[in-house]
């Protein structure tokens, strides 16, 4: 019957959950803790939590292992047919028994942590009660309360609040217009208030442990408005709160919501429901008018409760992935009609929680196992004699290192023995690249020039006007790109020689340059302290990002293409979603200049190199530091990882490259 009201609440429903998609999900380089609302964020990166849900992961995975072992043995139990049929009953009871034992300690566990994400909120709204009070005492003070909660009921709410997570859950009596016969604004009113009290003391009760909602209804005498609803939201702005009020014309019902307590405040009017329209249709449908009317009322009490509901269950959603919305469960008290479109919408982000959860328990217990994993460095070599500015590997498992000293040298990854030297640049090599398939290894030197080796030896590429900084290849290996201090970047045509375009726009030396996963694009990193995407059809840069406030020394982009990294003179790794270009993350705990970043090949592990003569390595997935590799003498120039992840060569002003080993 209300079409217009339900589609306006179903508008505000897909609302909030873009708002959520926006801020929870909105990298999910990113589907992890670092994309919470911040309150939520605060609570998830609490010590705590953090090793619980290790735990909670770990025990959940030898369960799951142990279901899968339950079905084998019951598969085989079932297969084998010579058994005495009472034998197989046993053994199939027996087996059920501990499944039904294994689903009960995770339904337990997951209790466990869905109350320590609450007492934590707790702890942290309880925190910030104590700032607030101190601030609202002066407004308690030198203005007078106009009494739509009085000072000793807010006290309270903050003193029950501190001892025991909630929602605190206003709605004053509806405005109604003096055109409705008296009789009727009275029973709206106590059907409101009396319906949505019962409601959520049944479904969402205070001295529940899974979704405590603390109801405001009788404490307010009248209805309220927007003016004093912001006064609200001032003085309790410390508790998590919904406020659901309403008005009622001679022919339309207006609702509103405001809620606060997780992030943003979200304030919003929904499209107003003609109930006059709706009293006809009932009356022409045989219903007199006391009967219309009641069932009018009946339906705006159903409405509360159905954003009642709605509100309480987002909330602990986003504080507890665990959670099982109670909307899901309430047809006897909403009809489904009403509420199918919202729980749909419940349902979709619920799932998306749950896979970003599961998607942080993975990383998080990666991240124990990383801190736990030794890496040692295997081998030195020495044979440059000057400073070594470049390092790659082959797919094949083979070392290039470029140095000062003009050279490039060819080493065995595994032996770490040298293969051969190349000689032929009149300049310091400062960039080496393999191609995809390890047939070609291209350098970039001081002497302006590209030179190819291997299958390619022989093939020079000139064009430049001053020394190189950063060659690469494109995926497909079929051009090569390389940067230059003459401000430019070059794409050249393997087979050809031929630059097919130059990239301007750099206002100073390209310092480091990579392609994206699909070819299409390259980025590039720049001492004018900005990093550039380009689009390789039209030449032109799609977007420059500023946040570093020193010269960018190194650009990677992640094996999924969806990050890019960056190590600059600043101090910092920056990381980056690469398509929007917004900066997810800085790392900041080098202390000199990063020279160089790489990825591992599975993404989760990011090497950095720089002028503390140290290697960090860093986990992409909680964005901690897990290990400091020291031996180098002087400061690192290039780092690259082997192809199954499990070694790192870095190449040093030492004049030494060192092989380091994960064991």
């Amino acid at each position: 019957m209300p079409f217009n009201i339900i589609g306006a609440v179903v508008g505000f429903v897909a609302n909030a959950a873009g708002r959520i998609a926006s801020t929870f999900l909105k990298n999910v380089v990113g589907e992890h803790t670092s994309n919470l609302p911040a309150k939520v964020q605060e609570v998830r990166l609490d010590q705590r939590a953090r090793q619980a849900e290790i735990d909670y992961y770990r025990r959940r995975e030898a369960r799951e292992q142990n279901l899968l072992e339950l079905q084998d043995l019951r598969l085989k139990a079932d297969l084998q047919i010579e058994s005495a049929s009472a034998e197989r009953e046993e053994r199939s009871l027996k087996l059920t028994e501990r499944e039904l034992q294994l689903k009960a300690e995770e339904l337990a566990d997951k209790r466990q942590m869905s109350s320590l994400y609450l007492e934590l909120m707790r702890e942290k709204t309880a925190k910030e009660i104590e700032l607030k009070q101190k601030e609202i005492q002066a407004i308690f003070d030198q203005q007078k309360w106009p009494g739509v909660l009085s000072r000793d009921e807010v006290e309270r709410i903050f003193g029950d609040e501190q001892k025991k997570p909630r929602l605190l859950m206003l709605v004053p009596p509806p405005d109604i217009s003096d055109d409705f016969p008296l009789s009727f604004r009275d029973s709206l009113k106590k059907e409101v208030r009396n319906q949505l009290k019962g409601f959520l003391e049944r479904h969402y009760s205070l001295e529940g442990e899974l979704c405590p909602v603390e109801f405001y209804g009788k404490y307010f005498e009248r209805s309220i408005f927007d003016a004093e609803v912001k006064q609200l939201e001032t003085i309790l702005a410390a508790v998590p709160t919904a406020i659901i009020y309403s008005d009622i014309t001679d022919h339309e019902v207006y609702f509103n919501v405001r809620f606060w307590g997780l992030q943003d405040t979200i304030s919003l009017s929904f499209e107003p429901w003609n109930w006059e329209e709706a009293k006809k249709q009932l009356q022409e449908a045989g219903n007199d008018e006391i009967q219309s009317l009641r069932i009018i009322r009946q339906t705006i009490v159903t409405l509360h409760k159905l954003l009642a509901a709605f509100l309480a269950d987002w909330y602990y959603l986003n504080i507890d992935p665990n959670y099982e919305p109670q909307l899901f469960n309430l047809d006897s008290e909403i009809p489904n009609a009403w509420s199918k479109t919202i729980t749909d919408k419940l349902k979709l982000t619920q799932q998306q929680y749950q896979k970003a959860y599961n998607t942080d328990l993975k990383l998080l217990a990666d991240w124990e196992t990383s801190k736990t994993q030794p890496w040692r460095c295997a081998n030195t070599l020495s044979g440059h004699s000057n400073h070594v500015y470049s390092v790659a590997i082959s797919s094949d498992g083979q070392i290039a290192s470029g140095s000062a000293d003009n050279t490039i040298k060819i080493w065995n990854l595994t032996t770490g023995n040298s293969i051969c030297t190349f000689t032929g640049h009149s300049g310091s090599v400062s960039s080496l690249a393999f191609s995809p398939d390890g047939q070609t290894l291209a350098s970039g030197s001081a002497d302006n020039t590209i030179k190819l080796w291997y299958s390619r030896t022989g093939v020079t590429f000139t064009g430049h006007s001053d020394d190189l900084h950063s060659v690469a290849f494109s995926p497909n290996g079929k051009t090569v790109a390389s940067g230059s201090n003459d401000k430019t970047i070059k794409i050249w045509d393997l087979i050809t020689g031929e630059a097919i375009c130059t990239l301007t726009g750099h206002e100073e030396s390209v310092s480091s340059i990579v392609f994206s996963c699909d070819g299409q694009k390259l980025i590039s990193g720049s001492n004018d302290k900005t990093i550039k995407i380009w689009d390789l059809i039209t030449g032109k840069a799609t977007r420059t990002l500023t946040e570093h406030s020193n010269y960018v020394s190194s650009v990677a982009i992640s094996p999924d293409g969806k990050i890019l990294a960056s190590g600059s003179a600043d101090n910092t790794i920056k990381i980056w979603s690469f398509h929007t270009g917004n900066l997810l993350h800085t790392l900041s705990e080098d202390t000199s200049a990063v020279r160089s970043v790489a990825f591992s090949p599975d993404g989760q592990i990011l090497a950095s190199g720089g002028n503390d003569k140290t290697i960090k390595l860093w986990h992409l997935g909680t964005i901690k530091l897990i290990n400091t590799l020291s031996g180098h003498s002087e400061s690192i120039r290039s780092v690259a990882f082997s192809p199954d992840g499990k070694t790192i060569v870095s190449g040093s002003i030492d004049k030494t490259i060192k092989i380091w080993q994960c064991d």
